[in-house]
């Protein structure tokens, strides 16, 4: 039976490759492209079969990858593909099918098989994560779950996420070496796709139904706690009142973060550590600050970091991390580390962890950090109001830096623009035609002359390329010796280039041009990437290296120009906190 599965415009452009906008050129230009069936005016809904046959019939519908066809394969057998994903998940993962199961999924069955299991599982979790993002459920990014297992120092450790929602902190702690992952969460939808996203982990891990009303692992001692809990102030107050988990006092209605924070702690072993995702109020509530002061008594506050907004979803607010240690004779912490990170996620990141190492060490904080860290005694922080929020416990004269550091500071900026101009690549007029006939990453996957691969405990190799698995900027790059060993990490491709044949540096040079980003990023919410609709040039070897040279020098010069950027901000920033300070003089 034929199909009446629909697709918006967005999901038309994901199908042919290309930019919204071009659909949009279509529909005016072409008098046969099918007309709508249902969705509104500004957001129309077209029948899938006939976007299809259009496509062919037009020849823009690109050659489709193992993923692409099996979302067709689901859109042609439900007319809510999306809301199948859950079900689909759950039959690829049982050990047998039910006959039911087999003839409701079967096309999409059949595509999972020949992909392969994994890869079908770790498409079907990514594409639920963004199907939730765009319904305002977006889970924790990659980048910062990946912050919150260095801070942890999750590898070879028992770790556990009480509120795993799709398994993102999870995934991330098997890449970073974890030796047991387990993770729980009420929603059965989000068990099977947290479970998926684990399927075939070289470690054990484990996902149940359970959350702070039903614990599924009331008995567990974990090493680690990761955990960007759910927001909002409903937690079961009347329900859970009198729970022995509340050993820093019964969280108030409002507060279900606290809750979080003590079963955290309570599902630690003495001397473990948690490591939690918070909203801005939590350090600063007055509800909360009887709890506040509690933790910072009995010393198991270690640290507070506020982040830059846009890391992590929600993207317009600060969200801060919380280090916590289970207290014990050997760890009750006196002193607490507070951070105000800002810039770049390189910037962000090396901060929070020189701060945070430092702190650790019992070593003073490094001299760059002045104004962005401080460490403060806990009794100075359980006044009145006990607000945690970082910033306010930088005060003018600690922020301050010394005018011998601004000095060196301005010296290594001044050397480092006079070097500049030297790194600018050369130009040459070229013919104004494309290098060669073109090829696609999909097809050098299949010939194998390129290898693909997304699972997060893959080790880098010098000469890798690495793209983001989303958008919408991407930066394409060649690994360097600094990446040799690594895990891959979440929502990230490896391409691997064969030796001989398809030189990195020209291969991740065209990849990263903007007619293949084009091509490449969706147009949804949370744009996806797709690396096997990007299109390569055929060129001998001898030409690739010719490219290659050209790619690397560019590559050196925008890695300058960013240093250079990023150090005349902090000069920049140094200088008016020295003139307003009296640091240095205006004369």
């Amino acid at each position: 039976m034929e199909s009446g599965a629909e697709v918006t415009a967005v999901e038309i452009a994901r199908l042919a490759g290309v930019g919204r906008a071009a659909v949009s050129n279509w529909r005016r230009r072409y008098a046969d492209f099918p007309r709508p069936t249902g969705g509104t005016a500004t957001s129309p809904a077209f029948r899938l079969a006939d976007v299809e046959a259009w496509l062919i019939a037009h020849d823009r519908l690109p050659e489709p990858t193992g993923v692409d066809r099996l979302w067709r394969a689901l859109r042609h057998g439900s007319a809510d593909p999306d809301g199948e994903l859950p079900a689909l998940a759950r039959v690829l993962l049982a050990s047998w099918r039910t006959p039911a199961d087999a003839r409701r999924h079967a096309a999409a069955l059949a595509v999972a098989d020949e992909m392969g299991v994994g890869t079908a599982l770790a498409a079907v979790a990514d594409r639920y994560a963004e199907v939730r993002a765009r319904r305002g459920a977006a889970a924790t990014s990659a980048q910062v779950a990946a912050l919150m297992c260095e801070l942890a120092d999750v590898a070879g450790q028992t770790v556990l996420d009480p509120a795993c929602r799709s398994g993102v902190l999870p995934a991330a702690a098997v890449a970073h070496g974890a030796a047991v992952v387990a993770g729980q969460d009420p929603d059965a939808d989000h068990v099977t796709i947290a479970q998926a996203r684990l399927y075939g982990a070289a470690v054990p891990a484990e996902v149940r139904a359970g959350g702070l009303g039903a614990d599924a692992y009331p008995e567990l001692r974990a090493d680690v706690v990761l955990c960007d809990p759910p927001g909002g102030g409903r937690w079961g107050h009347d329900e859970l009142g009198e729970d022995p988990r509340w050993a820093y006092g019964v969280p108030p209605r409002g507060e279900g973060e606290l809750a979080w924070v003590q079963h955290a702690l309570a599902r630690l072993r003495p001397g473990g550590t948690a490591v939690l995702l918070l909203p801005p109020g939590v350090a600063q509530r007055p509800a909360g600050r009887r709890i506040r002061r509690e933790l910072l008594r009995q010393g198991a506050l270690r640290a507070l970091i506020t982040l830059p907004a846009g890391v992590t979803p929600p993207h317009n607010t600060r969200l801060q991390l919380w280090l916590l240690r289970r207290p014990d004779a050997a760890h009750r912490a006196r002193e607490v580390l507070l951070v105000e990170a800002a810039g770049l996620w390189d910037e962000t990141r090396a901060t929070v962890l020189a701060a945070v190492r430092a702190y650790e060490a019992g070593r003073a904080l490094p001299e760059e950090l002045a104004g962005r860290a401080v460490v403060r005694e806990a009794v100075e922080l359980s006044d009145e109001d006990v607000d945690l929020t970082p910033a306010r416990h930088i005060p003018a004269e600690q922020a301050l830096v010394t005018a011998d550091l601004i000095v060196r500071r301005r010296g290594e900026l001044v050397d480092l623009l006079g070097r500049l101009p030297a790194t600018v690549p050369p130009v040459t007029p070229g013919d104004g035609e494309p290098p060669a006939a073109q090829i696609t990453v999909g097809d050098l996957v299949k010939k194998g002359l390129v290898a693909l691969n997304t699972d997060p405990a893959t080790v880098v190799r010098p000469g890798d390329v690495l793209v983001p698995s989303i958008g919408p900027r991407l930066r394409v790059r060649v690994a360097g010796p600094a990446d040799d060993g690594r895990p891959l990490g979440a929502q990230m491709f490896l391409l691997r280039t064969k030796p001989g044949y398809v030189d990195p540096w020209c291969f991740a040079g065209f990849l990263g041009a903007q007619a293949n980003l084009r091509r490449i990023v969706s147009a949804g919410s949370v744009p996806r990437v797709d690396v096997r609709k990007a299109h390569m040039p055929r060129l001998p070897l001898t030409r690739q290296l010719e490219y290659a040279e050209h790619f690397r020098r560019l590559r050196e010069f925008e890695d300058a120009l960013w240093l250079a950027a990023t150090a005349g901000e902090e000069v920049a920033r140094m200088v008016g906190e020295g003139l307003v300070a009296g640091t240095l003089g205006s004369g």
